[in-house]
C-alpha cells in the first residue's frame, strides 16, 4: 500500500534496467576522460613529449641561458665603458673650463666677487674656453650617472659661455634651467640659489659691455635681490652672499647701502675671528683685506660726492 507522499518514495526497477543504466555510466565516465585528455593535448600542443624532445629542449635551455649570461656581462661592460667614457667627458670639460685663466670653473663669480669693487667692466673681448666645454659637459651628462657637481659644473659653463657671448639667450636659459633643477634637488646647497642670483643680476645690467659685446639687460635685478635675501634668512653667517648682495647695491647706485652691507661684513668677519672660526689674523684673511679696501674706497667716494 502506497504512502501518502508516494512521488518520493523509492521504485524498484527490474535488474535489467540496473544493467543498462551502470553501463551507460561507464562508457560516460571513458568518454569525458577521452574528451579531456583530448583538450588538454590541444592546449600543450599535440601528443606527450618523447625522451629526445626533453633531451633537446635541455639543450636548447642551456644554449639560451649561456646567451643570456653572456649578454648580461656585454651589458655590464657596457655599462662600465659608457661611464669611463662620461667620467673622460667630464675631465675634458673641466680642462676646457680651466684652460682660459685662472679664475675659471666653478669658483669664477665667488672669487670674482670678493676681490674689489667693480667701477666699470672692462671692455675689450677675452677668449675663454666654456664654449667648447659645453658638447663635453653634455656627453657627460648624457653617457653617465647624473652627479650633482657635474650638473653644478656644466650650468655654471652654460653662464659663462652665454656671458662671454653678452648673455646670448639660449645658453643662459639652459644654465637658468640646470639652476632652478638643482635648487629644487637640493635646497639645503644655498650655491645654486646664490649662482641663480649672480646670473640673473649680471645679465640685467643695461648697457653693459661683457667681453666686447653689448647687452641690453633682462631686468631681472630684484630677482637676484630676492635669491640673495632667502639665502641669508637661513644663512645670517653666508659671508661670500653678503659681499655679493654689497657689490649689487653698488653697482645699482646705492652706495650708502652698500656701505652698510660692508661695515656688517665687517662685523661678521670679526665675530667669526672672536669665536675661533678664522684662524688667521683678520690682517691676513683675505676676505677681511677686501671689505675693509671697498669699506675705505666707499667712504672716500661718498665723501666727494
Amino acid at each position: 500500500m502506497g504512502t501518502k507522499n508516494s512521488r518520493f518514495s523509492l521504485v524498484s526497477l527490474p535488474m535489467g534496467i540496473l544493467l543498462v543504466l551502470s553501463g551507460f555510466s561507464f562508457s560516460g565516465c571513458d568518454y569525458l576522460k577521452s574528451l579531456t585528455e583530448s583538450r588538454y593535448r590541444k592546449r600543450i600542443g599535440g601528443e606527450p613529449a618523447s625522451e629526445k624532445d626533453i633531451v633537446n629542449w635541455k639543450e636548447k635551455l642551456a644554449l639560451e641561458e649561456a646567451e643570456i649570461e653572456e649578454m648580461d656581462k656585454r651589458i655590464r661592460k657596457m655599462v662600465q665603458k659608457s661611464n669611463q667614457s662620461a667620467a673622460l667627458s667630464w675631465k675634458i670639460a673641466r680642462a676646457y673650463m680651466r684652460a682660459g685663466s685662472a679664475d675659471l670653473g666653478a669658483r669664477y663669480y665667488d672669487e670674482a666677487l670678493a676681490e674689489s669693487i667693480p667701477n666699470a667692466k672692462q671692455g675689450g673681448f677675452e677668449i675663454h674656453s666654456y664654449e667648447s666645454a659645453l658638447p663635453y659637459f653634455d656627453k657627460a651628462i648624457q653617457s653617465g650617472k647624473l652627479d650633482k657637481q657635474l650638473l653644478y659644473e656644466t650650468a655654471v659653463a652654460y653662464a659663462n659661455a652665454s656671458k662671454d657671448m653678452g648673455w646670448e639667450s639660449t645658453r643662459r636659459s639652459r644654465a637658468i634651467n640646470l639652476f632652478k633643477q638643482l635648487s629644487k634637488l637640493d635646497k639645503e646647497d644655498s650655491r645654486f640659489p646664490f649662482q641663480l642670483a649672480l646670473v640673473y643680476f649680471d645679465s640685467s645690467l643695461k648697457d653693459e659691455v661683457w667681453n666686447g659685446k653689448l647687452t641690453s639687460g633682462y631686468d631681472e635685478v630684484e630677482l637676484a635681490f630676492s635669491l640673495l635675501d632667502q639665502i641669508l634668512r637661513k644663512e645670517p653667517y653666508n659671508v661670500p652672499t653678503r659681499f655679493a648682495k654689497a657689490n649689487f647695491l653698488y653697482q645699482i647706485g646705492k652706495s650708502n647701502l652698500a656701505y652698510d652691507e660692508y661695515t656688517r661684513i665687517k662685523s661678521i668677519l670679526e665675530e667669526m675671528k672672536e669665536k675661533g672660526t678664522i684662524r688667521e689674523s683678520l690682517e691676513e684673511n683675505s676676505s677681511y683685506r677686501n671689505v675693509i679696501k671697498n669699506l675705505n674706497q666707499l667712504g672716500a667716494q661718498n665723501k666727494s660726492n
